[in-house]
Protein backbone atom coordinates (compact mmCIF):
# COMPACT_ATOMS: atom_id res chain seq x y z
CA UNK A 1 0.00 0.00 0.00
CA UNK A 2 2.79 2.39 0.95
CA UNK A 3 4.66 1.63 -2.30
CA UNK A 4 1.60 2.62 -4.31
CA UNK A 5 1.25 5.90 -2.43
CA UNK A 6 4.90 6.70 -3.02
CA UNK A 7 4.55 6.13 -6.76
CA UNK A 8 1.42 8.31 -6.91
CA UNK A 9 3.15 11.12 -5.00
CA UNK A 10 6.22 10.91 -7.22
CA UNK A 11 4.01 11.14 -10.29
CA UNK A 12 2.25 14.20 -8.89
CA UNK A 13 5.57 15.89 -8.15
CA UNK A 14 6.83 15.31 -11.68
CA UNK A 15 3.62 16.57 -13.28
CA UNK A 16 4.13 19.78 -15.31
CA UNK A 17 1.04 21.74 -14.36
CA UNK A 18 2.29 25.02 -15.87
CA UNK A 19 2.09 23.48 -19.32
CA UNK A 20 -1.67 23.30 -18.91
CA UNK A 21 -1.90 27.09 -18.77
CA UNK A 22 -3.01 28.95 -21.93
CA UNK A 23 -0.38 30.45 -24.25
CA UNK A 24 -1.51 34.01 -23.52
CA UNK A 25 -0.78 33.63 -19.81
CA UNK A 26 2.60 31.96 -20.40
CA UNK A 27 3.55 34.70 -22.86
CA UNK A 28 2.71 37.27 -20.21
CA UNK A 29 5.01 35.50 -17.74
CA UNK A 30 7.82 35.44 -20.31
CA UNK A 31 7.35 39.13 -21.06
CA UNK A 32 8.41 39.94 -17.49
CA UNK A 33 11.83 38.41 -18.11
CA UNK A 34 14.88 39.74 -19.90
CA UNK A 35 15.02 38.16 -23.34
CA UNK A 36 17.93 35.80 -22.55
CA UNK A 37 16.08 34.50 -19.49
CA UNK A 38 12.94 33.99 -21.58
CA UNK A 39 14.92 31.92 -24.10
CA UNK A 40 16.32 29.72 -21.30
CA UNK A 41 12.79 28.56 -20.44
CA UNK A 42 12.90 26.43 -23.60
CA UNK A 43 14.60 23.66 -21.54
CA UNK A 44 11.73 23.37 -19.05
CA UNK A 45 9.50 21.06 -21.08
CA UNK A 46 8.57 20.09 -24.62
CA UNK A 47 5.82 22.73 -24.82
CA UNK A 48 8.23 25.51 -23.80
CA UNK A 49 10.77 24.85 -26.58
CA UNK A 50 9.19 27.21 -29.10
CA UNK A 51 7.03 29.25 -26.76
CA UNK A 52 9.40 32.22 -26.47
CA UNK A 53 9.42 32.75 -30.25
CA UNK A 54 5.77 33.80 -30.24
CA UNK A 55 5.75 36.06 -27.18
CA UNK A 56 4.43 39.54 -28.09
CA UNK A 57 6.78 41.38 -25.71
CA UNK A 58 10.58 41.62 -25.81
CA UNK A 59 12.98 43.02 -23.21
CA UNK A 60 16.35 43.41 -24.92
CA UNK A 61 18.39 44.03 -21.77
CA UNK A 62 22.01 42.97 -21.47
CA UNK A 63 23.54 43.26 -17.98
CA UNK A 64 27.22 42.51 -17.43
CA UNK A 65 26.34 39.62 -15.15
CA UNK A 66 25.11 37.63 -18.16
CA UNK A 67 26.98 39.24 -21.07
CA UNK A 68 30.70 39.94 -20.54
CA UNK A 69 30.84 42.48 -23.37
CA UNK A 70 28.63 44.56 -25.65
CA UNK A 71 29.78 42.38 -28.55
CA UNK A 72 28.44 39.26 -26.83
CA UNK A 73 25.09 40.95 -26.22
CA UNK A 74 24.90 42.17 -29.83
CA UNK A 75 25.59 38.68 -31.14
CA UNK A 76 22.89 37.11 -28.94
CA UNK A 77 20.18 39.64 -29.85
CA UNK A 78 20.91 39.44 -33.58
CA UNK A 79 20.58 35.64 -33.52
CA UNK A 80 17.31 35.92 -31.60
CA UNK A 81 15.87 38.42 -34.09
CA UNK A 82 16.82 36.15 -36.99
CA UNK A 83 14.97 33.20 -35.41
CA UNK A 84 11.96 35.21 -34.24
CA UNK A 85 11.40 36.87 -37.63
CA UNK A 86 8.81 39.66 -37.90
CA UNK A 87 6.07 38.41 -35.58
CA UNK A 88 4.01 41.37 -34.28
CA UNK A 89 5.09 43.03 -31.03
CA UNK A 90 2.76 44.56 -28.48
CA UNK A 91 5.66 45.99 -26.50
CA UNK A 92 9.44 46.15 -26.69
CA UNK A 93 12.14 47.45 -24.35
CA UNK A 94 15.57 48.12 -25.87
CA UNK A 95 18.38 48.98 -23.47
CA UNK A 96 21.87 49.74 -24.74
CA UNK A 97 24.71 47.78 -23.21
CA UNK A 98 26.12 49.95 -20.42
CA UNK A 99 29.76 50.72 -21.29
CA UNK A 100 32.55 51.94 -19.05
CA UNK A 101 34.13 55.37 -19.51
CA UNK A 102 37.36 53.77 -20.68
CA UNK A 103 35.64 51.29 -23.04
CA UNK A 104 33.98 53.28 -25.80
CA UNK A 105 36.30 54.64 -28.46
CA UNK A 106 39.39 52.60 -27.55
CA UNK A 107 41.21 51.53 -30.74
CA UNK A 108 41.65 47.94 -29.56
CA UNK A 109 38.04 47.54 -28.46
CA UNK A 110 34.96 46.93 -30.63
CA UNK A 111 32.51 49.83 -30.95
CA UNK A 112 29.74 49.22 -28.39
CA UNK A 113 26.04 49.07 -29.26
CA UNK A 114 26.64 49.11 -33.01
CA UNK A 115 23.29 47.38 -33.62
CA UNK A 116 21.23 49.57 -31.24
CA UNK A 117 19.62 51.52 -34.09
CA UNK A 118 18.81 48.39 -36.10
CA UNK A 119 17.00 46.89 -33.09
CA UNK A 120 14.78 49.97 -32.95
CA UNK A 121 14.07 49.55 -36.66
CA UNK A 122 13.24 45.89 -36.04
CA UNK A 123 10.72 46.77 -33.30
CA UNK A 124 9.04 49.34 -35.54
CA UNK A 125 8.92 46.83 -38.41
CA UNK A 126 7.15 44.39 -36.06
CA UNK A 127 4.41 47.01 -35.60
CA UNK A 128 5.27 47.56 -31.93
CA UNK A 129 2.68 49.49 -29.96
CA UNK A 130 4.55 50.28 -26.72
CA UNK A 131 8.26 51.05 -27.12
CA UNK A 132 10.91 51.89 -24.53
CA UNK A 133 14.41 52.89 -25.68
CA UNK A 134 17.28 53.47 -23.24
CA UNK A 135 20.62 54.67 -24.57
CA UNK A 136 24.06 54.30 -23.00
CA UNK A 137 24.19 56.91 -20.23
CA UNK A 138 27.91 56.45 -19.47
CA UNK A 139 30.00 59.27 -20.91
CA UNK A 140 27.20 60.75 -23.06
CA UNK A 141 23.79 59.91 -24.41
CA UNK A 142 23.32 57.75 -27.49
CA UNK A 143 22.53 59.54 -30.74
CA UNK A 144 19.10 58.68 -32.07
CA UNK A 145 19.51 58.14 -35.81
CA UNK A 146 16.41 56.08 -36.61
CA UNK A 147 13.26 58.16 -37.24
CA UNK A 148 10.66 57.02 -34.73
CA UNK A 149 7.88 56.84 -37.30
CA UNK A 150 5.16 54.22 -37.01
CA UNK A 151 1.48 53.80 -37.81
CA UNK A 152 1.08 51.53 -34.77
CA UNK A 153 3.05 53.20 -31.94
CA UNK A 154 0.80 54.30 -29.05
CA UNK A 155 3.33 54.81 -26.24
CA UNK A 156 6.99 55.89 -26.39
CA UNK A 157 9.46 56.05 -23.49
CA UNK A 158 12.96 57.31 -24.38
CA UNK A 159 15.97 57.69 -22.05
CA UNK A 160 19.55 58.92 -22.55
CA UNK A 161 19.46 59.73 -26.27
CA UNK A 162 20.05 62.93 -28.22
CA UNK A 163 19.16 64.34 -31.61
CA UNK A 164 20.89 67.15 -33.48
CA UNK A 165 18.70 67.22 -36.58
CA UNK A 166 16.97 70.44 -37.62
CA UNK A 167 13.73 69.26 -36.03
CA UNK A 168 12.18 66.29 -34.24
CA UNK A 169 8.98 65.24 -35.98
CA UNK A 170 6.57 62.69 -34.51
CA UNK A 171 3.62 63.90 -36.56
CA UNK A 172 3.78 60.72 -38.68
CA UNK A 173 2.80 58.62 -35.64
CA UNK A 174 -1.01 59.02 -35.96
CA UNK A 175 -1.95 56.92 -32.89
CA UNK A 176 0.81 58.00 -30.48
CA UNK A 177 -0.91 58.93 -27.20
CA UNK A 178 1.82 58.99 -24.56
CA UNK A 179 5.41 60.27 -24.65
CA UNK A 180 8.04 60.26 -21.91
CA UNK A 181 11.60 61.49 -22.36
CA UNK A 182 14.19 61.33 -19.58
CA UNK A 183 17.69 62.86 -19.75
CA UNK A 184 17.53 63.38 -23.50
CA UNK A 185 19.22 66.11 -25.54
CA UNK A 186 17.49 68.08 -28.29
CA UNK A 187 19.84 70.29 -30.33
CA UNK A 188 17.02 71.12 -32.73
CA UNK A 189 14.92 74.11 -33.79
CA UNK A 190 11.50 72.56 -33.21
CA UNK A 191 9.63 69.48 -32.03
CA UNK A 192 6.30 68.50 -33.58
CA UNK A 193 3.80 65.97 -32.21
CA UNK A 194 0.61 64.47 -33.67
CA UNK A 195 -2.93 65.42 -32.68
CA UNK A 196 -3.27 61.99 -31.05
CA UNK A 197 -0.70 62.81 -28.32
CA UNK A 198 -2.45 63.30 -24.97
CA UNK A 199 0.29 62.94 -22.33
CA UNK A 200 3.82 64.37 -22.58
CA UNK A 201 6.55 64.24 -19.95
CA UNK A 202 10.01 65.80 -20.40
CA UNK A 203 12.29 65.28 -17.37
CA UNK A 204 15.92 66.41 -17.00
CA UNK A 205 16.26 67.00 -20.72
CA UNK A 206 18.86 69.26 -22.35
CA UNK A 207 17.87 72.10 -24.68
CA UNK A 208 20.15 74.59 -26.49
CA UNK A 209 21.43 77.59 -24.53
CA UNK A 210 21.44 80.00 -27.47
CA UNK A 211 17.84 79.74 -28.66
CA UNK A 212 14.44 78.31 -27.75
CA UNK A 213 13.13 75.06 -29.16
CA UNK A 214 9.49 75.42 -30.28
CA UNK A 215 7.23 72.57 -29.16
CA UNK A 216 3.99 71.94 -31.03
CA UNK A 217 1.65 69.49 -29.26
CA UNK A 218 -1.86 70.82 -29.95
CA UNK A 219 -3.87 68.03 -28.31
CA UNK A 220 -1.89 67.45 -25.12
CA UNK A 221 -4.09 66.98 -22.05
CA UNK A 222 -1.35 66.32 -19.48
CA UNK A 223 2.06 68.03 -19.52
CA UNK A 224 5.11 67.73 -17.28
CA UNK A 225 8.25 69.80 -17.87
CA UNK A 226 10.66 69.08 -15.04
CA UNK A 227 14.24 70.12 -14.26
CA UNK A 228 15.33 70.69 -17.87
CA UNK A 229 18.55 72.50 -18.79
CA UNK A 230 19.24 75.22 -21.34
CA UNK A 231 16.70 77.73 -22.64
CA UNK A 232 13.13 76.96 -21.63
CA UNK A 233 11.30 75.59 -24.71
CA UNK A 234 8.58 77.79 -26.17
CA UNK A 235 5.21 76.04 -25.99
CA UNK A 236 2.74 76.61 -28.78
CA UNK A 237 -1.04 76.57 -28.28
CA UNK A 238 -2.45 73.73 -26.13
CA UNK A 239 -6.22 74.31 -26.14
CA UNK A 240 -7.10 70.90 -24.63
CA UNK A 241 -4.65 71.08 -21.71
CA UNK A 242 -6.06 70.00 -18.34
CA UNK A 243 -3.09 69.30 -16.06
CA UNK A 244 0.41 70.80 -16.20
CA UNK A 245 3.40 70.74 -13.87
CA UNK A 246 6.36 72.99 -14.72
CA UNK A 247 9.60 73.13 -12.72
CA UNK A 248 12.35 75.49 -13.90
CA UNK A 249 15.44 74.49 -11.95
CA UNK A 250 18.98 75.80 -11.57
CA UNK A 251 19.86 74.26 -14.94
CA UNK A 252 17.51 76.68 -16.69
CA UNK A 253 19.50 79.37 -18.53
CA UNK A 254 16.66 81.90 -18.40
CA UNK A 255 17.93 83.67 -15.33
CA UNK A 256 19.60 86.92 -14.46
CA UNK A 257 23.36 86.91 -14.03
CA UNK A 258 23.45 90.14 -12.03
CA UNK A 259 22.32 92.99 -14.28
CA UNK A 260 21.05 95.19 -11.43
CA UNK A 261 17.60 95.58 -12.99
CA UNK A 262 18.71 96.77 -16.44
CA UNK A 263 15.73 96.29 -18.78
CA UNK A 264 18.04 95.59 -21.71
CA UNK A 265 19.52 92.56 -19.91
CA UNK A 266 19.29 89.61 -22.29
CA UNK A 267 19.55 87.23 -19.35
CA UNK A 268 16.37 88.66 -17.82
CA UNK A 269 14.32 89.24 -20.94
CA UNK A 270 15.53 86.76 -23.54
CA UNK A 271 14.20 89.09 -26.28
CA UNK A 272 14.82 92.76 -27.11
CA UNK A 273 12.75 95.12 -24.98
CA UNK A 274 9.25 95.52 -26.44
CA UNK A 275 9.28 92.29 -28.43
CA UNK A 276 9.01 89.72 -25.65
CA UNK A 277 6.96 86.63 -26.53
CA UNK A 278 5.25 84.56 -23.83
CA UNK A 279 7.20 81.34 -23.38
CA UNK A 280 4.88 79.31 -21.15
CA UNK A 281 1.86 81.00 -19.59
CA UNK A 282 -0.15 81.74 -22.73
CA UNK A 283 -0.02 78.09 -23.73
CA UNK A 284 -0.84 76.96 -20.18
CA UNK A 285 -3.85 79.25 -19.86
CA UNK A 286 -6.37 76.47 -20.58
CA UNK A 287 -5.19 74.23 -17.74
CA UNK A 288 -7.59 73.09 -15.03
CA UNK A 289 -4.82 72.04 -12.62
CA UNK A 290 -1.50 73.86 -12.69
CA UNK A 291 1.80 73.72 -10.78
CA UNK A 292 4.42 76.42 -11.37
CA UNK A 293 7.79 76.02 -9.69
CA UNK A 294 11.14 77.69 -10.28
CA UNK A 295 14.35 78.84 -8.66
CA UNK A 296 15.00 82.40 -7.38
CA UNK A 297 16.78 83.91 -10.40
CA UNK A 298 14.71 82.35 -13.17
CA UNK A 299 12.70 85.08 -14.89
CA UNK A 300 10.23 83.25 -17.19
CA UNK A 301 7.10 83.44 -15.04
CA UNK A 302 7.72 87.06 -14.04
CA UNK A 303 8.19 88.14 -17.64
CA UNK A 304 5.20 86.13 -18.91
CA UNK A 305 3.02 87.79 -16.27
CA UNK A 306 3.54 91.17 -17.93
CA UNK A 307 1.06 90.01 -20.57
CA UNK A 308 -0.74 87.55 -18.33
CA UNK A 309 -3.60 85.64 -19.99
CA UNK A 310 -6.91 84.75 -18.35
CA UNK A 311 -6.83 81.23 -16.87
CA UNK A 312 -10.51 80.71 -17.52
CA UNK A 313 -10.63 76.99 -16.59
CA UNK A 314 -8.14 76.93 -13.72
CA UNK A 315 -9.45 75.37 -10.49
CA UNK A 316 -6.31 74.32 -8.59
CA UNK A 317 -3.03 76.25 -8.58
CA UNK A 318 0.28 75.55 -6.82
CA UNK A 319 2.99 78.22 -6.74
CA UNK A 320 6.46 77.51 -5.37
CA UNK A 321 7.45 81.11 -4.66
CA UNK A 322 10.91 80.86 -3.06
CA UNK A 323 10.34 84.17 -1.21
CA UNK A 324 11.54 86.31 -4.11
CA UNK A 325 8.93 89.02 -4.62
CA UNK A 326 8.76 91.05 -1.43
CA UNK A 327 5.78 93.13 -2.60
CA UNK A 328 3.75 90.14 -3.85
CA UNK A 329 2.61 91.91 -7.02
CA UNK A 330 3.15 88.75 -9.07
CA UNK A 331 0.88 86.76 -6.76
CA UNK A 332 -1.89 89.37 -6.97
CA UNK A 333 -1.54 89.62 -10.74
CA UNK A 334 -2.01 85.91 -11.34
CA UNK A 335 -4.97 85.77 -8.92
CA UNK A 336 -6.59 88.59 -10.87
CA UNK A 337 -6.55 86.27 -13.89
CA UNK A 338 -8.00 83.11 -12.29
CA UNK A 339 -11.75 83.83 -12.01
CA UNK A 340 -12.95 80.32 -11.05
CA UNK A 341 -9.98 79.22 -8.89
CA UNK A 342 -11.07 76.90 -6.07
CA UNK A 343 -7.83 75.87 -4.35
CA UNK A 344 -4.55 77.76 -3.99
CA UNK A 345 -1.34 76.28 -2.58
CA UNK A 346 1.66 78.51 -1.86
CA UNK A 347 5.01 76.93 -1.06
CA UNK A 348 7.40 79.38 0.57
CA UNK A 349 11.00 78.28 0.78
CA UNK A 350 14.18 80.15 1.56
CA UNK A 351 17.66 79.77 0.16
CA UNK A 352 20.86 81.81 0.17
CA UNK A 353 19.24 84.48 -2.01
CA UNK A 354 16.56 85.13 0.58
CA UNK A 355 19.08 86.63 2.99
CA UNK A 356 19.59 89.53 0.56
CA UNK A 357 16.03 89.73 -0.75
CA UNK A 358 14.44 93.13 -0.37
CA UNK A 359 17.54 94.99 0.80
CA UNK A 360 17.28 98.58 -0.36
CA UNK A 361 13.59 98.11 -1.10
CA UNK A 362 10.43 98.79 0.89
CA UNK A 363 9.62 95.58 2.69
CA UNK A 364 5.95 96.33 3.17
CA UNK A 365 4.75 97.83 -0.09
CA UNK A 366 0.98 97.96 0.14
CA UNK A 367 -0.80 96.07 -2.58
CA UNK A 368 -3.42 98.46 -3.89
CA UNK A 369 -4.76 96.06 -6.49
CA UNK A 370 -7.46 93.60 -5.51
CA UNK A 371 -8.81 90.40 -6.97
CA UNK A 372 -12.12 88.61 -6.80
CA UNK A 373 -11.82 84.84 -6.60
CA UNK A 374 -15.45 84.13 -5.73
CA UNK A 375 -14.93 80.37 -5.98
CA UNK A 376 -11.73 80.22 -3.90
CA UNK A 377 -12.57 78.07 -0.89
CA UNK A 378 -9.23 76.72 0.23
CA UNK A 379 -5.78 78.30 0.61
CA UNK A 380 -2.85 76.25 1.88
CA UNK A 381 0.38 78.04 2.83
CA UNK A 382 3.25 75.59 3.07
CA UNK A 383 6.42 77.10 4.50
CA UNK A 384 9.49 76.45 6.57
CA UNK A 385 9.63 77.25 10.26
CA UNK A 386 11.84 80.29 9.76
CA UNK A 387 11.62 83.53 11.66
CA UNK A 388 12.78 85.31 8.50
CA UNK A 389 9.59 84.26 6.65
CA UNK A 390 7.04 85.48 9.18
CA UNK A 391 6.63 88.90 7.49
CA UNK A 392 6.03 87.19 4.17
CA UNK A 393 3.28 84.97 5.58
CA UNK A 394 1.59 87.86 7.35
CA UNK A 395 1.64 89.92 4.18
CA UNK A 396 0.05 87.12 2.16
CA UNK A 397 -2.68 86.64 4.75
CA UNK A 398 -3.47 90.39 4.73
CA UNK A 399 -3.65 90.42 0.93
CA UNK A 400 -6.05 87.47 0.95
CA UNK A 401 -8.17 88.94 3.75
CA UNK A 402 -8.56 92.26 1.93
CA UNK A 403 -9.90 90.40 -1.09
CA UNK A 404 -12.54 88.50 0.87
CA UNK A 405 -10.69 85.31 1.79
CA UNK A 406 -11.49 84.51 5.41
CA UNK A 407 -8.75 83.47 7.82
CA UNK A 408 -10.71 80.26 8.46
CA UNK A 409 -10.20 79.29 4.84
CA UNK A 410 -6.39 79.49 5.18
CA UNK A 411 -4.42 76.52 6.51
CA UNK A 412 -0.72 76.16 7.22
CA UNK A 413 1.66 73.28 6.74
CA UNK A 414 5.33 72.90 7.61
CA UNK A 415 7.77 71.80 4.93
CA UNK A 416 11.48 70.93 5.35
CA UNK A 417 14.16 73.51 4.65
CA UNK A 418 16.39 73.23 1.57
CA UNK A 419 19.42 71.03 2.06
CA UNK A 420 22.73 72.77 2.56
CA UNK A 421 21.48 75.92 4.28
CA UNK A 422 21.15 76.70 7.97
CA UNK A 423 18.48 78.87 9.56
CA UNK A 424 17.26 79.15 13.11
CA UNK A 425 14.24 76.93 13.68
CA UNK A 426 11.46 78.55 15.67
CA UNK A 427 7.88 77.81 16.64
CA UNK A 428 5.34 77.64 13.76
CA UNK A 429 3.36 80.44 15.37
CA UNK A 430 6.35 82.74 14.89
CA UNK A 431 5.70 82.56 11.14
CA UNK A 432 2.23 84.00 11.52
CA UNK A 433 -0.15 85.00 14.30
CA UNK A 434 -2.89 82.96 12.60
CA UNK A 435 -0.86 79.75 12.41
CA UNK A 436 -3.23 76.85 13.02
CA UNK A 437 -0.69 74.07 12.94
CA UNK A 438 -2.94 71.96 10.73
CA UNK A 439 -1.42 69.63 8.17
CA UNK A 440 2.06 69.40 9.64
CA UNK A 441 3.97 67.78 12.45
Amino acid sequence: MFDGMRKKAAGAESEDRTSELPDALLHHVLSLLAVDEAVQTSVLARRWRQLWKGMPALRLVGPRTRFPSAEDFDRFVNRLIAVRSDSPLASCEIVAYLTRDDYAGEPDEPEPNVHFQSWIQYALACRVQVLKVVGDLVGSETELVVPLISQHLTSLDVHHVFSDKDFVDFSSCPVLEELKMLECGFWVQSMSFPSSLKRMCLVECNFPEGYRVRISAPSVVSLRLDDCRGKTPLLESMPLLETASIYLSYGCKDQCRGCGGDESCEGCHGYPVGSYQSVLLNSLSNAVNLELKDQPKVYIYKRDLESCPIFGRLKTLLLDMWCRAIDMHELVRILQHTPILEKLTLQLRSDENFLNAGRGERKHVRIEQSFACAHLKEVSIECEEKLRIKDKVRQIVKILNRSGILTEQISFKKIPRPEGYYFQVVSPRACDDNWSGSGGN
